[in-house]
C-alpha cells in the first residue's frame, strides 16, 4: 500500500514538474526575456559608411571651388542615395546652384537684344522668361527699356515639388536637382498626415509691402512681402516674418510659411502657371 502511494506521488511529481517545465518554457521564460531585453540599452547603430565621403565633400565646398564641389556632391548623393548626410549634400548643392545661377554672365545663349517698341512683357512672352526673373538678372526698372539693350534672359523650367514628409519644397529646373528650402510654417503643425500625390500649377503670384501691391517689373518686388498661390489645397506659400511678432499675411485657406530670404528666391525663380506636386 505504502509503495502503491509512493508510486503515485513519484508519478505525479513527475507530471506536475513537466507541465511547470511547459508552461515556464512556453509563457514564464520568454516573458522574463522581453522585459530583460527591454531594460537593455539601445544597440549602437551601425557606423554610416558615407561619413568619411561627406566631411570631404564639406571640405571641399568650404575652399570656395564650385565646380569640385559640384561634382563632389553629385558623386557622393549617386553613390549614397539613402545616406543620413544626404539633405546636407542636397543643401550645399543647392547653394552652388543659387549663387551660379544669379551670378550669371551674358552669353550668345543666354542674351536678348531689346528692339524697338519692345516692353518688359514681351520681352518675357519672346524669351518664355519671367517679368520678375529679367528684372532681378538685370537689375532694370522695367519702365526704361532702349533698343539695342542687352537683357540677360537664360532659359529656364523651373517647377516645385512639396515634400510632405520632410516638410520642405524642392525647386527642380527642368530634370535637374536647384534647390531645396525648409518650411518655416506648415499646415496642420503637429499633426504628420500624408495626403495623397496630387498635381497643379501656380495660379497667381502677389508681392507687396506697406504701401500696397508690387509690380514684378520694379526692383522694390524683391525683398517684398510674397504669395504664391497654387491650385492644390494647403500648398500655397507665404513670407513667414522672422519677427515672431510681426503680422502674417497667409493665402486664404492657410499655406506653407518660408524665411523671407527663401520665399523672396522662390519668387523671383518660380513663374506664374508653372508645375507644382505634391509628394
Amino acid at each position: 500500500m505504502i509503495l502503491r502511494v509512493f508510486v503515485i506521488l513519484v508519478l505525479a511529481s513527475a507530471i506536475f514538474g513537466a507541465c511547470w517545465f511547459a508552461v515556464y518554457e512556453l509563457y514564464i521564460k520568454p516573458e522574463q526575456q522581453l522585459h530583460a531585453d527591454k531594460a537593455l540599452p539601445p544597440p549602437t547603430p551601425p557606423p554610416d559608411p558615407s561619413l568619411a565621403d561627406f566631411t570631404k565633400c564639406v571640405e571641399i565646398h568650404r575652399t570656395g571651388n564650385k565646380a569640385e564641389s559640384r561634382a563632389a556632391l553629385e558623386q557622393f548623393l549617386r553613390e549614397y542615395p539613402a545616406s543620413s548626410k544626404r539633405d546636407g549634400a542636397y543643401d550645399m548643392l543647392g547653394e552652388i546652384n543659387a549663387a551660379e545661377f544669379f551670378a550669371m554672365k551674358p552669353t550668345d545663349e543666354n542674351t536678348y537684344v531689346v528692339r524697338s517698341g519692345d516692353s518688359l512683357q514681351r520681352v518675357a512672352g519672346r524669351t518664355k522668361v519671367s517679368v520678375e526673373l529679367l528684372t532681378y538678372l538685370n537689375r532694370i526698372d522695367g519702365r526704361y527699356l532702349h533698343p539695342n539693350q542687352r537683357l540677360i534672359a537664360p532659359p529656364s523650367a523651373f517647377r516645385l515639388i512639396i515634400q510632405q514628409r520632410s516638410r520642405r519644397v524642392v525647386l527642380h529646373n527642368g530634370d535637374k536637382f536647384f534647390r531645396q528650402y525648409p518650411a518655416a510654417e506648415w499646415p496642420g503643425v503637429g499633426k504628420q498626415v500624408i495626403r495623397p500625390k496630387q498635381a497643379g500649377r501656380v495660379s497667381e503670384k502677389r508681392a507687396f509691402d506697406s504701401t500696397g501691391s508690387i509690380p514684378p517689373s520694379q526692383l522694390r518686388y524683391f525683398g517684398a512681402y510674397h504669395i504664391i498661390l497654387v491650385n492644390i489645397p494647403g500648398c500655397s506659400l507665404h513670407t513667414q516674418p522672422n519677427d515672431p511678432k510681426a503680422v502674417i499675411e497667409r493665402p486664404p485657406g492657410g499655406g506653407i510659411g518660408l524665411a523671407p530670404e527663401h520665399m523672396n528666391e522662390i519668387a523671383i525663380l518660380l513663374p506664374s502657371g508653372a508645375p507644382v506636386s505634391m509628394e
